[in-house]
This record gives structure tokens, C-alpha cells and sequence, in this order.
């Protein structure tokens, strides 16, 4: 436990430089708090999967060691900075401090939750790892039994913990991942409302039952939509105003969203195109062209670049072991074309609806009445007599899909989606382009994906990506600051329920 303890500190510490630099470049305290997670993520991970590749890693802990030693110095050199924060954190509480404190209590209870050890069924994916670095790149690509890599990006970042025997504290990046989460739905939120509003539309976002689990146990999933927020933000930050430091890191981030989840490798070709729509027509390609053609420094990405796309370790996998490993192997396809995502596409809204198993229980006990049969039913009579099962790996049943208490919740389905299309219609251009792209994802999944027990991790990119949109959903003359607290309390309820629940 005291190895975790010192481990989070350092990475505390990296992210508190990184925070400094960015509010010091001008980023507002929320994007300065999300670049400073995720850039350090980036970080991490590129050191050790250099010296993973070439055999050494033992180098990237030394190199890794002298960043810490660099952040200590920046974080004293600008300790009058940590005042700000302490400022910002209580003009923030003193407009509600009783909800502040209530967040602060619940957040506090995830950090610590993070230091726990890994249960058993989270140890598969995260212990890969160690036979990764302990074997070696060159040893196991040889090796005729290995069967392939899985995506690196964001699994290294566990071997943090696991390299010195222990899995006490591998939560802590799930833990961050989910603040990074927090902030840059905020950060968006904030171009579209006042500041009470973006805070209420983050809360509800932050309090998504399936976001809330995979915060407080170890996986990769939740980095991946850390990330894929990052990207989004960097692209509102350079259309705001182009510069080459939130190009870069979009460059960097799009590649480094990539994980072992395949929905990773059908969301980051979105946000690619999205951003190059949206650049393209509000500066022109003459814009892009000078930024890159000052500093000449900006060439070095390429690096990093190469590196976060894992193309050298597809290409290994691809040559040598001629297969795609770990859930790639493990995925349906949609044989069905159109007609097979029509019927994945209302699967989908139906599972949206069913969004906790725990209300059905209520009802049933209390009512003799259940959401599921009443769904399963309608499903039955209005879809499955007309399509059958098209686009499904297996027959749809609501009452079969796993962990049904750990979906998007009420959030999800009655005001992420309505904001979505409301943004489609009535929002400005970079909205509507953003919204656009996220119903693309999501009929991709269902063109492209066989229904089955457990897609609901495919759309993590969608309902948490989206979650800012509600921002704009919620209109100042009619969002009242009744109703401001009537939707935090509702998402401080369902936070702290799925807390109990899940732990």
C-alpha cells in the first residue's frame, strides 16, 4: 500500500505540472485540469512502450524519475499558483457548499476505493501486461504460442503498480480518467451556458451508473473516452483560435484514443473527419499549413505519433501471428446489412429505456408491473415479427443483458439523446457538426456490430462523449435555478446509489 501511495503522489504531481503550465499558456481551469491528466497519460505511456520495444525497460523508470524531479521543481517554482486553485475550488463550493461537500465526499470515496486491490475479474486484462514486459517485445513475437498484442496505449499505464508485485492503487488512472471525464464536459459545457448549468450538465454526466463502475475498478475503456473528450475539446480550443500546442496534442490524442476495444477503432476515423471538416471550413487549409511551417520542432510528434498508433504492433500481429488478438477476435459482425442495423438501432434505444434493473424490481414488487416484459413484449409484437433476428449474434432478450444496474441510467436515454438531435437542429455549426458525428457512431455500431449481452461498451463514446450537449439542451429562460437543483440533486441521488451498489 505505501509503494501505491508514493506511486499516486508522483503521478499527482506530474498532473499538477501540467496543470500549471497549461492555466499559464491561458487554458481555463477546467481544460487546464483535463490537458494535464491527459498529457501525462500520453507521457507515460510513450516512455515505456519505446523502451518496451527495444528491450530495456528498466531506462523508462530512471527517465521517468527525472520527470518527477522536473515537475517537483516546477510545481515549487509556481507554488503561488496552488492559491488559485484553492480560490477557484471556493468560490465554486460557497454558491452551493452543501452540494460541494456531497461531491467532495463521494470523490473522495472513489480516490480511496482506487488503492484497493484488483478483483479477480478485472486481473485477465490488466496482468497481461506483466507477461508482456516481463517476456519482451522481440521474445514474444518469436514465440509460436503467443498469440498476438493487444493494444498498448492505455494498458501500460497499469504496469505503474504491477511491475513492483503489486495491484494496490492500478484504480487511481480509472480514477483520474474519470475526472479528466468531468472536467472537459465542463470545459464544452461552457461554450454553451453559464456556469451553473455546465456544472449541473457535468454532474449529470459524471453521476452515468456505467461511467460511475468503471471509475472506481481498473480498465481501459474509461481512458479511451477520457481521451476521445480531450480530442474534442482541443478541437473547440483551435477553432476558437488556431495555435499549433492544441494541434499537436489533437494529433497525439487521436491516435493515443486507440485501445483494445474495437469501438476505439471506428470512433477516432470520426473524429479524424470531424475535425478536419470543421477546421477546414472555418480557417481554410492556408491556416493549418503556416502553424505547422514556424517551428520546425513540430516535426518530433511524428514520433510519439507512429508510437500511440500502434501500426508497428498491428504489423507485428499481422505478420507473425496473422490474427487480431484478445476482443477483436471476439466480436459479431452484422451480416444483415440496413436491415440488420435497423433492428440493432431499436435494440439499442430499447436497452437505452431499460436503464436499471433495480426500478424494475420496485415495480414488479410494488406495482406487479415489469419494465422488461412490458419492452420485451412491445419487441416482440412490433420488431421481431418483422425483422426477426437480423443483425443479432443471439436472440434479444432485456431480461438476459448483464449488469443491466450499470447502463448510461436515466441520463442516458431522457436527456442525452433528446439534447443530441436537438443540437442536430437547432444548435450552431460546430455543435451540429460535433452531434452529427456522434448519430454516425452510432448507426456505425449498428450497421457494422452484432447485437449481444454486454454491447452496451460499445457506446461509451456516444453517451458519455455527448453528455455536453445538454448544455445546450437546457435554455437559460427556462432552466431555472430550481431546476438546477432539482437536476443535481437527482444526479448527487443516482451517484451515490450506484456507489452502494457497485462497491
Amino acid at each position: 500500500m505505501l509503494i501505491s501511495v508514493v506511486f499516486f503522489a508522483g503521478i499527482f504531481c506530474l498532473c499538477a505540472t501540467a496543470f500549471f503550465l497549461f492555466r499559464m499558456n491561458g487554458n481555463t481551469f477546467a481544460e487546464s485540469a483535463s490537458y494535464g491528466i491527459i498529457t501525462v497519460f500520453m507521457l507515460l505511456s510513450f516512455i515505456r512502450q519505446i523502451f518496451f520495444i527495444a528491450g530495456i525497460p528498466i531506462i523508462s523508470t530512471w527517465i521517468e524519475a527525472f520527470f518527477l524531479m522536473v515537475s517537483f521543481i516546477l510545481v515549487f517554482r509556481h507554488r503561488s499558483y496552488i492559491l488559485t486553485i484553492f480560490a477557484t475550488l471556493k468560490s465554486f463550493g460557497s454558491t452551493n457548499p452543501i452540494l460541494f461537500i456531497f461531491l467532495g465526499l463521494c470523490f473522495l470515496y472513489m480516490a480511496i476505493h482506487a488503492f484497493l486491490s484488483v478483483p479477480k475479474e478485472f486481473q485477465n486484462e490488466l496482468y497481461t501486461i506483466i507477461l508482456y514486459t516481463k517476456e519482451g517485445f522481440f521474445s514474444l513475437v518469436a514465440a509460436s504460442k503467443f498469440p498476438g498484442f493487444l493494444p498498448l496505449n492505455h494498458l501500460i499505464l497499469f504496469n505503474t503498480f504491477l511491475r513492483f508485485g503489486t495491484d494496490f492503487g492500478a484504480g487511481i488512472f480509472c480514477f483520474l480518467a474519470y475526472l479528466s471525464i468531468g472536467f472537459s464536459t465542463y470545459a464544452l459545457a461552457r461554450r454553451y451556458s453559464w456556469q451553473s448549468t455546465a456544472f449541473t450538465s457535468a454532474i449529470l454526466v459524471m453521476s452515468m451508473p456505467r461511467l460511475v463502475v468503471q471509475a472506481i475498478y481498473p480498465g481501459t475503456q474509461i481512458i479511451s473516452v477520457a481521451v476521445a473528450l480531450f480530442c474534442i475539446l482541443a478541437i473547440y480550443r483551435m477553432v476558437e483560435q488556431p495555435n499549433l500546442t492544441d494541434l499537436i496534442l489533437l494529433i497525439l490524442g487521436l491516435f493515443f484514443c486507440i485501445s483494445e476495444n474495437i469501438s476505439s477503432m471506428i470512433f477516432v476515423p470520426i473524429l479524424f473527419v470531424l475535425s478536419c471538416v470543421i477546421f477546414f471550413r472555418r480557417h481554410g487549409m492556408i491556416t493549418w499549413k503556416s502553424l505547422l511551417g514556424k517551428t520546425p520542432y513540430a516535426l518530433l510528434a511524428i514520433v510519439p505519433a507512429v508510437i500511440f498508433s500502434q501500426s508497428w504492433l498491428f504489423l507485428c500481429n499481422h505478420v507473425y501471428k496473422n490474427s487480431w488478438p484478445g476482443v477483436f477476435s471476439n466480436i459479431f459482425f452484422n451480416t444483415d446489412g440496413i436491415q440488420g442495423a435497423l433492428a440493432n438501432f431499436i435494440r439499442y434505444l430499447l436497452e437505452s429505456f431499460y436503464f436499471t434493473a433495480s426500478i424494475d424490481i420496485f415495480f414488479e414488487r410494488f406495482f406487479n408491473w415489469s419494465m422488461a416484459q412490458t419492452l420485451q413484449s412491445l419487441y416482440d409484437f412490433c420488431i421481431r415479427s418483422f425483422l426477426g433476428e437480423s443483425g443479432a449474434a443471439q436472440a434479444f432478450h432485456l431480461t438476459g443483458i448483464p449488469n443491466e444496474m450499470f447502463s448510461f441510467g436515466p441520463v442516458g436515454f431522457f436527456l442525452v439523446l433528446p439534447a443530441l438531435f436537438y443540437a442536430v437542429l437547432k444548435g450552431p455549426r460546430s455543435l451540429k457538426a460535433v452531434a452529427t458525428a456522434l448519430i454516425s457512431y452510432f448507426y456505425l455500431i449498428s450497421l457494422i456490430v452484432a447485437w449481444a449481452p454486454g454491447n452496451a461498451k460499445f457506446f461509451d463514446f456516444f453517451y458519455i462523449g455527448s453528455g455536453f450537449s445538454i448544455a445546450f439542451f437546457f435554455p437559460p429562460w427556462r432552466f431555472t435555478k430550481r431546476n438546477q437543483k432539482f437536476f443535481q440533486a437527482a444526479g448527487c441521488c443516482l451517484l451515490f446509489f450506484t456507489l452502494l451498489a457497485a462497491s
